[in-house]
């Protein structure tokens, strides 16, 4: 059949999140092409788009979206021939084996996914705006459950982590409560997704395109009723107010700032005392510090925290209040509280 290089290129880019970065279970790693769909299972998460195709295979992934992508033209033809896959473009004649039929077992599993696949609800406007952020409160460690996880429930999202927790009140609420693990938030929030059902397993989410991703849900038990006095306590407190300039003095320090080990971007340490907030960010590269004036003239603040998420609060009308040595981010809908730090030795 002939295909479209560059359209099945993108729809296989948008499949990589369903792919486990070892093949811990039968074709976590490949791109399963089926009759109306492309696609990925890890066991965890589960992607499909929709792509209409003549055959139906399993192939390594890696190597085939590498042939896809260095391949010159616009079209292809793909044919399979004696168990492998050929492709034919205007400059590259390649072939590659799948795998048998019958080890090609998760068409049956992902039929079966598709089958729960109903009875879908609109998502709220702000859906991903909530998970995204509160994703940077999870802890990485999948052992303390729950915790791993950003919570769902009703016209709200949790998370807590030993040294901070976040909460987001969207403008609608939800019918359905559930736990998606940090991680897999961090991927879902990539899709602009519109609708969602569950079947208390899983929990499906899908585009206007009718892309699907679905996550693998967690149970337990989470301390909502236990942080909400915490949040609605906090909110009450005198606010400073922070500089407009801070976001960009915070964008320009990560240039020599460490990775954050937990989450994508980077570790940057502030500092607030005097009417002066300090920026600083240090690598194996060398280090920075900034300074500006700010209207606060309390005990000394110190904190390290993650620059996408403080740029992301601080793009929205942001005040910042003090507890002892806990640490209160308003920003519109979103509240985030991180734990203050002892002040930090010079270098």
């Amino acid at each position: 059949m002939e295909i479209n290089r560059i359209e099945l290129r993108n729809r296989l880019a948008c499949l990589k999140p369903g792919l486990a970065k070892r093949e811990f279970i039968q074709q976590s790693t490949h791109f399963i092409f089926l009759k109306n769909e492309i696609v990925t299972f890890n066991d965890k998460i589960a992607i499909m788009v929709p792509f209409e195709s003549d055959v139906e295979f399993s192939v390594p992934a890696e190597p085939f979206f590498r042939l896809i992508d260095g391949m010159k033209g616009e079209t292809l033809t793909l044919t399979i021939e004696k168990g492998k896959v050929k492709l034919r473009s205007q400059d590259t004649t390649s072939t590659m084996a799948t795998i048998s039929e019958d080890q090609n077992t998760l068409p049956k599993v992902i039929e079966e996914l598709k089958e729960k696949m109903t009875g879908y609800k609109l998502l709220p406007k702000d859906f991903l705006e909530g998970i995204s952020l509160c994703s940077f409160s999870t802890s990485a460690d999948l052992s303390r459950g729950v915790l791993a996880c950003v919570a769902v429930d009703g016209d709200s999202c949790y998370s807590l982590d030993s040294n901070r927790s976040s909460m987001y009140k969207m403008k609608t609420k939800m019918r359905d409560s559930f736990f998606i693990v940090g991680r897999e938030a961090v991927e879902l929030v990539k899709f602009p997704v519109t609708s969602y059902c569950t079947d208390g397993k899983w929990c499906h989410f899908k585009t206007k395109e009718d892309v699907t991703f679905s996550c693998l849900l967690m149970t337990g038990e989470f301390p909502i009723k236990k942080m909400i006095p915490v949040f609605e306590k906090m909110k009450e407190l005198p606010c400073i107010e922070l500089p407009s300039e801070l976001k960009t003095v915070v964008e320009n320090v990560t240039v020599l700032a460490a990775d954050d080990i937990t989450r994508s971007g980077k570790a940057v340490y502030i500092s607030m005392a005097d009417n002066e907030i300090t920026v600083k960010a240090s690598n194996d590269l060398g280090r920075v510090e900034k300074k500006l004036a700010c209207d606060y003239e309390g005990d000394e603040i110190n904190m390290i925290i993650n620059s996408n998420l403080l740029s992301q609060i601080l793009s929205r009308a942001t005040s910042l209040s003090k507890d002892k040595d806990m640490l209160h981010f308003k920003a519109e809908s979103f509240q985030h509280i991180l734990m203050s730090i002892p002040k930090k030795e010079e270098d």
